[in-house]
């Protein structure tokens, strides 16, 4: 990563694992690295505003707060027909992840909902979207995940 110095590197470690869960959180990251809390958030804040951290804020784990999700894939024939579907597809707010793939079918989502009855509600409502021919609805049978912590260094 280059335009990070030692202590960019530093704090990038700090926050994406373990964040600290009480009053002031930034002000225990700056103890723990030796700094003041001013320090920590002016170079949260310019790291952010650099686009070294694209987003910032907690990760649930949505089936233990009692959600459903579906991995979705859609068949667009006509490629021109992708940013429109897209757009309307990212009008729901349980869509979390919309890509584009070279593929046959050409776009993919993810959806989290508070029942299994409002993901088939919106399945059908994108699969009467002009230009889409198919919807996959491909939930998971499994749920394996990975933590992964990088290691920025600074240069």
């Amino acid at each position: 990563m280059s335009g990070l110095d030692e202590m960019d590197s530093r704090i990038l470690g700090a926050v994406q694992s373990d964040f600290p869960v009480c009053e002031r959180p930034f002000a225990r990251i700056a103890e723990t690295l030796g700094v003041d809390e001013d320090t920590v958030l002016e170079r949260i804040i310019s790291l952010k505003e650099r686009g070294v951290i694209r987003r910032f804020g907690a990760v649930f784990d949505s089936r233990k707060l009692g959600y459903v999700s579906t991995l979705v894939g859609v068949r667009i024939p006509n490629p021109s027909d992708i940013p429109a579907v897209a757009r309307e597809i990212n009008r729901f707010a349980e869509v979390t992840h919309n890509y584009q793939r070279a593929d046959e079918f050409n776009l993919w989502f993810t959806l989290i909902a508070a029942s299994r009855k409002r993901i088939d509600q919106i399945l059908a409502k994108v699969s009467g979207l002009a230009g889409v021919a198919e919807v996959r609805d491909l939930p998971a049978e499994e749920i394996y995940k990975i933590k992964v912590d990088f290691k920025p260094t600074g240069k």
